[in-house]
């Protein structure tokens, strides 16, 4: 190895030219630092030639000054590499502190699952890139192929794209925080993520469908079988009681799914009639005490009055529905009809009843006034009910101008 790296007043301090395996002599350049310990530590670059050695040297001794080895290290940071990282770091199961009903989030996530598929589809695409290398153009080229690619229900949302490109933002704040790249790329350009573009659904349970629905959930079926090689026919009553339940209270409490599948008896206060909903089941990570309508009253008196009565068992002790649900709305003739809609008519129903929207939001757990709108839909009774206020309204304003051309005339 040749070596031209004398003393630091030397113009070629810092770059050294070494021989490859294959002979051929190439040049680096070359810091060293010394970390809080006094171990010695040695940062290398490889350069084209011996200018390009020198400028290497200096933008290493320059990084190096202004913000540590974070700085060094990001130069060779792939996405991939950064991703690995996040998941260790970030993308773990969440921790609580406290009991009693008293539990906050202090650390990972609820929900990690969803959020390793967006993160595996980021890795996919810009795996191989250096982060220092990524730019705002080259996130725009994901979003548009993202959005052409079929999710399994057939055209992506821009609500999916937009979760993955929120992944990939925050996991480029953490490599700045952590000093991997001096800036994100999302704050080089037009804002990449539009929530004004996605398609917000508005669909409400009408007091009709509600009917037909709860009595479709407690009708009695017909099924088909075989006996003995010879088909048979029977009707099976009932099946429906726990569905029944979950549509009640999801209608009159506007409680999310989760929410209530985690539910547990000894949450569920017959003598006060407030349901509490923990910390550890919320999705904010907040507690917060919801009131039981007379319907939903009785709906739990008969589900406590059937169940084995212990406390610590879930309410209703299912995770999944799908099939009930949807078999439930088939026979009342519901059609484009999901769990979550039932939150929405919930919420839509409390404004439409004249309550404080503040109070609303203590109700169902929104911390934020923008994602509470969202679900403030009109139904077809209330658009009928402005209708006939602005016809009254009209009504009277014409006849006060009636009346004034009299007196005038």
């Amino acid at each position: 190895m040749a070596s031209v790296n004398v003393s630091k007043g030397f113009r070629d301090w810092g770059i050294i030219q070494k021989k490859e395996k294959d002979g051929d002599l190439v040049w680096y350049a070359r810091i060293i630092r010394y970390d809080g310990n006094g171990k010695k530590k040695q940062y290398v670059a490889k350069a084209d030639n011996k200018t390009h050695a020198r400028r290497l040297r200096d933008e290493l001794q320059d990084k190096y000054s202004k913000r540590g080895e974070k700085a060094i290290e990001g130069d060779k940071l792939t996405f991939r590499k950064l991703a690995e990282t996040y998941k260790e770091k970030k993308l773990v199961p969440a921790e609580y502190h406290g009991n009693n009903g008293a539990e906050r989030k202090v650390a990972g996530l609820r929900s990690v699952k969803p959020v390793i598929h967006y993160l595996d589809v980021l890795k996919e695409f810009f795996g191989a890139y250096l982060l220092r290398n990524i730019s705002h153009s080259d996130i725009e080229d994901f979003k548009a192929r993202r959005l052409k690619t079929e999710s399994k229900r057939g055209e992506r949302s821009i609500a999916d794209v937009n979760r993955t490109l929120s992944l990939m933002r925050t996991m480029m704040r953490y490599a700045v925080q952590n000093g991997w790249i001096m800036q994100s790329p999302f704050d080089l350009g037009a804002p990449l993520i539009s929530m004004s573009d996605e398609v917000k659904r508005e669909r409400t349970l009408s007091f009709d469908e509600e009917s037909r629905l709860l009595t479709a959930c407690m009708a009695e079926r017909e099924i088909k079988y075989k006996r003995n090689g010879k088909p048979v026919k029977a009707k099976l009553k009932g099946g429906g009681e726990l569905l029944k339940g979950l549509v009640v209270v999801a209608l009159d409490t506007g409680m999310r799914k989760g929410e209530l599948f985690k539910l547990c008896w000894r949450d569920v206060d017959l003598s006060r009639r407030i349901i509490k909903v923990t910390a550890f089941n919320s999705k904010t990570a907040k507690p917060r005490d919801v009131g039981m309508t007379q319907r939903v009253f009785e709906e739990f008196e008969r589900l406590w009055g059937l169940s084995v009565k212990r406390h610590d068992d879930l309410v209703f002790g299912v995770t999944d529905i799908k099939k009930s649900f949807s078999t439930a709305c088939d026979e009342a003739g519901i059609t484009g009809l999901q769990f979550h809609d039932f939150r929405h008519t919930a919420i839509t129903r409390m404004v439409n009843a004249g309550l404080p929207p503040m109070e609303i939001m203590k109700i169902s757990g929104h911390t934020q006034w923008t994602t509470f709108a969202r679900y403030v839909n009109p139904s077809e009774e209330s658009v009928k009910r402005i209708a006939d206020v602005l016809t009254q309204y009209h009504g009277d304003a014409m006849t006060v101008i009636e009346e004034d051309d009299t007196f005038v005339n």
